[in-house]
């Protein structure tokens, strides 16, 4: 793809409803939010949280005030489930929004019987939220993993009785844990990680734990549905076997996933489904001998290191984005910086550590590769923070207010250290406390009119690759460029050969770039089935439009399954086109 790119940020195309809000300028630049970063096209406010029947809202007159009630269900049942908090978010009200004004969202709870009841609403278009008593959140009219939802649109004066949520009981794993005899593992550390793929990496997107009892035998419950890695941990200190003379390590269990590999990569992934039970999920720990691992921690300069920093080994192959597993560590044991960590499985690590005094940070960090024997005599330096000057400048003479950017760098590794940084109004920023490693740029708060032209570091293109920091090499100056030369697209949204409003637009780049979540941008049509899209990068891609909203959607596995209802758009800088789409129905089925 030639030309620049859009940088933002966030968790792979993790996508919300809160996408496709009217926050103008958001539109198409998603916002920062490293590792926790979800997009969000709503404008921020905290919900307010309001008896289980509220009263009628300030300014919304009594012949406008609208009411809704219905009821939440157990799906397998039928039966009311009591207790369920039921939230209603106001995505678009019918009246024009004077600025500054917060849009308030509204809570109740369910009766025993199930029942809730919204008194007062203004008119507008809602999303409605049910979730509680170890029930998985649900959105009204979602359909299965898709979480397609229904946009309630309410008209003045309507009272809407026929809300019904069907909540579907959460998903458990059982199985046990065995040692090399075949024994019960009694007090292991069992988890179950939901992941989300980015590309041919893994993204963590939720996790949760449980302790084998004393038959060996665990239980995970409250799932919600997908996918899961399993991988179970035990650290025994109080048995130690005797160790050859010449060979002071410990024998230890090593983190084993299921079906019992320690490379992340080859775990099976294990499919839980509302209210499924997945039992038999068994792991066989491995007994390995371990090392220890020793040295010095040393702080460059005159600084004085205070006992008990902590010096850690985290894997490399974790395989995780920013969720590192299988840790070792220890703390340093005297003023001399000496440290010695026990019980070491063979493996590459990165050892790190990190310490403050007050008024400078300072880093450090190693690769080492440790085998069969002891691994002695290492020496951690730890180095006060790299500073990154930069700047943003436009490729033209348009006045952009630069103090609306946020610049920040993401570690490309889970043991790195990311930073960010305000940007000044002259256009210029300086990140502090960046460490050796490699680091993918993020930014955000340029206007949708704009995109992220060029990035070089000292000269060299950064924007399609990682950026280098490092001690032994001169940083030199990061300049970022904003381009006002994006190709428009401007479309209508059909349904037949009508138009259709408030479909979800979804433009989405061509491989191999797919997995580059810079590069989509997201809009709503309007009432009339139109949206528009500017600031956008030279390059090929598709243009979808999805009847529904789309909650907690990965993109970059969601299309392969649309592949054919895409519409195919080749942007160039400065030009504009139009296109029509048809909407993709809310009851089409993907293709697996």
């Amino acid at each position: 793809m030639a030309g620049g790119r859009k940088i933002v940020s966030g968790q792979l195309l993790v996508a919300s409803h809160k996408q496709i809000a009217t926050h103008h300028s958001l539109y198409c630049h998603l916002p920062f939010g490293i590792l926790f970063g979800l997009f969000s096209f709503l404008a921020t406010a905290a919900p307010s949280q309001e008896p289980s029947v509220p009263g009628q809202r300030a300014g919304v007159s009594s012949g406008e005030a609208c009411i809704v009630e219905g009821q939440v269900v157990k799906s397998t049942t039928g039966e009311g489930l009591r207790r369920i908090t039921v939230q209603m978010e106001l995505v678009e009200p019918s009246r024009q929004v004077m600025p500054g004004e917060e849009r308030q969202n509204r809570s109740a709870t369910t009766d025993s019987n199930g029942h809730f009841l919204f008194n007062g609403l203004e008119p507008g278009r809602y999303v409605l939220t049910a979730s509680g008593n170890g029930y998985p959140q649900q959105t009204y009219g979602q359909q299965g993993r898709r979480r397609r939802m229904k946009i309630l649109v309410l008209s003045p004066g309507e009272h809407e009785k026929d809300i019904v949520f069907r909540l579907q009981p959460a998903g458990v794993i059982t199985g046990t844990v065995s040692d090399e005899d075949g024994d019960p593992v009694v007090k292991a550390q069992v988890q179950v990680i939901r992941i989300s793929h980015q590309g041919k990496r893994a993204q963590v997107v939720g996790s949760s734990g449980a302790q084998t009892d004393d038959r060996g035998e665990y239980r995970i419950f409250g799932l919600e549905p997908g996918q899961y890695i399993v991988v179970a941990d035990y650290r025994r200190q109080e048995i130690r076997r005797i160790p050859a003379s010449n060979d002071p390590g410990d024998d230890v269990y090593v983190r084993t996933f299921f079906p019992s590999t320690q490379d992340p990569s080859q775990a099976t992934l294990v499919e839980v489904g509302a209210g499924d039970e997945v039992s038999s999920i068994n792991l066989d720990l491995k007994l390995v001998h371990g090392v220890r691992v020793g040295g010095r921690l040393q702080c460059e300069g005159s600084a004085t290191l205070p006992e008990g920093i902590y010096v850690s080994l985290t894997p490399r192959d974790s395989g995780f984005i920013g969720y590192p597993l299988g840790n070792y560590g220890t703390n340093v044991q005297d003023k001399s910086g000496y440290f010695e960590i026990h019980g070491v499985p063979p493996s590459s690590y990165y050892l790190s550590a990190n310490w403050s005094d007050g008024k400078r940070q300072y880093y450090g960090r190693a690769d080492i590769d440790v085998g069969n024997a002891n691994l002695y005599g290492i020496t951690l330096v730890m180095g006060s923070g790299i500073q990154l000057h930069g700047r943003f400048r436009t490729d033209s003479d348009a006045k952009l207010d630069f103090r609306s950017l946020t610049l920040f760098l993401q570690p490309s590794d889970n043991s790195a250290r990311g930073g960010g940084a305000p940007v000044n109004a002259d256009g210029t920023f300086v990140i502090e406390n960046l460490y050796d490693g490699n680091y993918k740029l993020h930014a955000r708060g340029f206007p949708e009119e704009y995109y992220v032209k060029s990035a070089k570091l000292g000269g060299i293109d950064v924007l399609d690759t990682d950026l280098t920091i490092s001690h032994s090499h001169a940083v030199g100056q990061l300049e970022i460029i904003l381009s006002l030369d994006g190709g428009r697209v401007d479309g209508t949204v059909l349904k037949g050969q009508k138009p259709f409003g408030y479909a979800l637009v979804v433009l989405v780049p061509d491989p191999p770039l797919r997995n580059r979540e810079e590069l989509y941008s997201f809009k709503r049509s309007d009432s009339l089935g139109r949206f528009t899209m500017l600031g956008l990068p030279p390059g090929d891609f598709k243009l979808f439009a999805w009847e529904e909203p789309l909650d907690g959607i990965n993109y970059y596995d969601f299309v392969k399954s649309y592949e054919s209802r895409g519409t195919r758009v080749h942007i160039e800088e400065r030009r504009q086109q139009n296109v029509q789409l048809e909407v993709i129905p809310a009851d089409e089925e993907p293709k697996e």
